[in-house]
């Protein structure tokens, strides 16, 4: 469906504001101007717009303002809350920016059973969580803690978990982006033999292969957003998780031994992206779900994406991007299109 210029205005407006409310380094300060910038509302309004918005800036800029935890709580109908995610064995991981919530719901694991809420006696007793990215700042929780509990229908969850697959996968693509730009500014001004290593063939290829893996994950993230599946927001995370990894093996190998330091930029994002490819699933277990349902004729006659069902206006950042006819093409380019 079509936007009109209106609607087309109050997003660019929307991101603008987003953008604004992120910028800063303390968690829970941003979550406060996100939520005030309107993004609870927004979610309500046009939930695949809202989270395209809000995740891809995450991911751009590396600061997380829990709002993966309201993607979760809108789908399950909770109204505001932090989540526990399960993460190490014995071990669930909560948001900085939910560091003083009052209530919370526990995820077991992933399957949804056994979901609970938890009106807390008083603050989160968490510990900080050290791990692979210790600049996240995310809390560990051992044991569910002492409130009121409420059990939660699992029914909603597999909803809810699409949902968050989905938001993660425009986070994750976003972060690829930005170590792809980190990368290939840095391949055009640092030069061996007085030629920029943006002109060595094997530094290119490494530069196109990111580059393909994080616009097919972009793609599968939008065609999620738009078809609202289960299936296909767990491809969505798939190749996302897969851009990701090729991101920061390639783009390693491009920055070479300066990606080895911790005042380089690259580490962070590269750090990040492994904690954000094991929420809500990693992409090899995922993978290795998909597969076993392939196998057993579970998405006989279903397609991921209809192809008469193309978004119009894309949900990036990168602005409008619009059907475009044979006639149009021709006035464009000045050549037929095929």
């Amino acid at each position: 469906m079509l936007r009109t210029q209106s609607d087309t205005e109050l997003v660019a407006e929307f991101r603008k504001s987003v953008a604004a409310a992120l910028d800063r380094n303390d968690p829970s300060g941003a979550r406060s101007a996100l939520v005030e910038a309107g993004w609870l509302d927004a979610l309500a309004t046009d939930e695949a717009m809202a989270v395209a918005v809000v995740f891809r800036e995450q991911g751009r800029i590396g600061l997380d303002a829990a709002a993966l935890d309201d993607v979760l709580a809108a789908a399950l109908g909770t109204g505001e809350v932090a989540v526990a995610y399960p993460a190490a064995p014995g071990t669930h991981m909560v948001l900085p920016a939910h560091r003083h919530a009052e209530r919370l719901l526990w995820l077991p694991d992933l399957s949804g059973e056994g979901l609970v809420m938890v009106d807390l006696d008083g603050p989160v007793d968490a510990r900080p969580i050290r791990g692979i990215d210790p600049a996240a700042g995310l809390l560990g929780l051992r044991s569910l803690p002492s409130g009121l509990t409420t059990d939660i229908p699992a029914a909603a969850w597999p909803a809810a978990l699409a949902a968050g697959r989905r938001a993660l996968s425009h986070q994750l693509v976003a972060s690829s982006r930005a170590l792809l730009t980190l990368a290939t500014d840095y391949a055009r001004e640092r030069r061996q033999f007085r030629t920029p290593i943006a002109d060595f063939q094997a530094v290119k290829h490494r530069l196109a292969e990111t580059l393909v893996a994080v616009e097919t994950a972009d793609a599968a993230a939008v065609a999620a957003a738009t078809t609202g599946t289960v299936t296909a927001a767990m491809v969505a995370k798939i190749l996302a998780g897969r851009a990701a990894d090729v991101a920061g093996r390639n783009c390693f190998q491009v920055f070479g031994g300066i990606a080895f330091t911790s005042e380089h930029d690259f580490h962070r994002g590269y750090r990040r992206n492994l904690v954000l490819n094991r929420l809500l699933g990693d992409r090899r277990m995922l993978e290795r779900r998909l597969g076993a349902q392939v196998r057993t004729g579970a998405f006989a006659g279903e397609r991921l994406v209809d192809l008469a069902d193309i978004p119009a206006v894309g949900l990036d950042d990168r602005g409008p991007r619009r059907r475009t006819s044979k006639g149009s093409a021709e006035r464009r380019t000045g050549r037929p299109s095929r």
